[in-house]
């Protein structure tokens, strides 16, 4: 059994979890779904689905508070942004982690609890970042996005975000789609909003191929559950 097999499952898991949110925004666009036309089941499933990819993005933020440093930022007003930003979190954030030093914390179950809280917020943001780095260049015959105006398709337009300014923005700008997604047509959104979406449909697609890459790499099962 690999060493770090409970990180190599949930690293599974966000992977599924990406592929499942590829796959949902897929039908909406490929079949102009629209939101009178679900059916409340499929409504209900659709809930749940957003809620976990919601639910991921707060672990990537929050695993983003936690791992940058000053020596990251060039510039004093990307700083300020960022102090203004992540600082709103960071009350909540160290009150739910409970982050205050103490001698007992190597003894206490407690302490080790809120350790493997931590590691799975930065196991989330690295998986983030990863595929936000990798999005440009994900192989031509693994994009899937409907609505794509280039031939072949492609992501080698879309950014990677070099700043933690420009981080954060990317994040937000998943977190806002995925509510988006939650609230409005698919249909009119590609319409309204099509680069925020395909950035994040991208996002999503990334996260899924890297998943399904690595987890056979490392022999666990899981990986794409392909519907396109």
């Amino acid at each position: 059994m690999h060493p770090h097999t409970d990180e190599l499952y949930d690293f599974v898991a966000i992977g599924e979890l990406a592929d499942t949110m590829k796959q949902l925004i897929y039908m909406g666009l490929a079949y102009n779904i629209r939101r009178q036309d679900r059916v409340e089941s499929l409504a209900r499933v659709e809930q749940m689905i957003l809620q976990q990819a919601r639910d991921y993005l707060g672990r990537v933020r929050e695993g983003f508070v936690l791992s940058v440093r000053t020596t990251d930022v060039s510039s004093g007003d990307e700083l300020g942004y960022l102090l203004e930003r992540v600082l709103l979190d960071w009350d909540m954030l160290s009150n739910e982690l409970d982050l205050v030093p103490s001698a007992d914390d190597t003894q206490d179950p407690a302490a080790q609890e809120r350790i493997e809280r931590v590691r799975d917020q930065l196991l989330a943001f690295g998986m983030a970042a990863v595929a936000l780095g990798m999005l440009p260049r994900l192989p031509n015959n693994e994009i899937t996005f409907p609505k794509s105006y280039r031939k072949p398709p492609t992501y080698a337009d879309i950014p990677v975000p070099n700043t933690p300014a420009q981080m954060l923005q990317r994040i937000e700008e998943i977190e806002q789609m995925i509510w988006q997604i939650h609230t409005h047509d698919l249909v009119d959104l590609v319409e309204r909003r099509y680069d925020p979406l395909r950035r994040t449909y991208g996002f999503f697609e990334s996260s899924a191929w890297l998943a399904h890459l690595e987890s056979r790499r490392f022999g666990v099962k899981g990986g794409q559950n392909r519907l396109l």
